[in-house]
């Protein structure tokens, strides 16, 4: 994340690098209210289910701070147990709320983000224990549209989406530290508020959409009418269009191009057309040209044997 560095006049020491794992709920806020509070007193349980599943039950102890952040939780370890939590623990997690979603009446499906970076780690009285960079850095990744659309286009039976920044991938899974390959991660554009970073997915059971399509967004390239599927070459463009090698009669009007190609909006360009192209109305040639509106240049029209009527 790129930050306005500010100027200091003191040196101080860096913080204690950390290991961040923060878990956010799915759709939080269709569950009724009167069950908030049993969604969010059954999310450090699961969590630490899946701790045990795994074989990590020691490294839950060995959190140096934890909490709930309403719809999710966050543990604090040292930077040493990163591999921990993303293999086998996201497996692990996986497992656990696939099950526990057969049981429970609002089925519970997780964001993941794993981390590490300086962390103040002050008393345990403080509010500000666990602020830095870092911090801010997996809640906005944990938030970002990159890892949410990830659990939009899957089925229930995909229970945990994560999402991890790019050093989490070179120190420790590129690095070996993990025992997984780097095959595992999809690489995204992570965007949210003020950050923007490059960050990587890891979905241990994919199912729906994402099994169809992938990663990546869907686009429905169907046409969207009945003309568009009884002219399939005309290509239809909104908004602002560059429009090359433009062959055959050409009317212009206004921010209107058509010829075989409509490009509709404003802020359009034609290059590279063939014909004449004049301030104001004019009609020329063995085909004609009809151009309104304010246009300067030319344009070599070749008909091809074609008149304009």
């Amino acid at each position: 994340m790129t930050e306005l560095a500010t100027a200091r006049t003191e040196v101080t020491e860096l913080p204690d690098y950390r290991a961040l794992f923060i878990v956010d709920m799915r759709g939080f806020g269709s569950v009724p209210g009167r069950d908030h509070a049993q969604v969010t007193q059954a999310i450090p349980g699961l969590l630490r289910h899946a701790f045990q599943h795994c074989g990590l039950d020691w490294l839950w102890e060995k959190a140096l701070f934890q909490g709930t952040t309403g719809d999710g939780y966050f543990l604090c370890f040292g930077s040493r147990y990163v591999p921990f939590l993303l293999n086998p623990l996201l497996a692990a997690l996986q497992d656990v709320l696939e099950f526990q979603n057969s049981l429970l009446p609002h089925p519970i499906r997780m964001r993941v983000s794993v981390n590490v970076g300086p962390l103040t780690d002050t008393d345990a009285e403080s509010i500000s224990r666990g602020s830095g960079a870092t911090r801010v850095e997996t809640h906005r990744l944990l938030d970002s549209s990159a890892v949410r659309s990830v659990l939009d286009a899957s089925g229930p039976e995909t229970c945990v989406a994560a999402i991890v920044p790019e050093r989490v991938i070179d120190d420790v899974v590129a690095a070996g530290y993990s025992a997984e390959g780097t095959s595992l991660y999809h690489r995204v554009e992570a965007k949210e508020k003020e950050y923007r970073g490059v960050a990587y997915l890891r979905v241990p059971k994919p199912s729906g959409g994402l099994l169809a399509h992938g990663f990546e967004p869907h686009r429905d390239t169907d046409p969207d009418t009945e003309d568009d599927r009884a002219t399939p070459e005309t290509d239809h463009v909104t908004a602002t269009t560059t429009v090359t090698h433009v062959d055959g009669p050409v009317a212009q009007g206004g921010s209107r191009i058509t010829t075989g190609i409509d490009a509709s909006g404003s802020g359009n360009t034609v290059t590279t057309v063939h014909g004449d192209q004049h301030q104001g109305p004019r009609y020329e040639g063995d085909g004609q040209v009809h151009i309104g509106g304010d246009n300067a240049g030319v344009i070599r029209q070749t008909t091809k044997g074609r008149r304009a009527r």
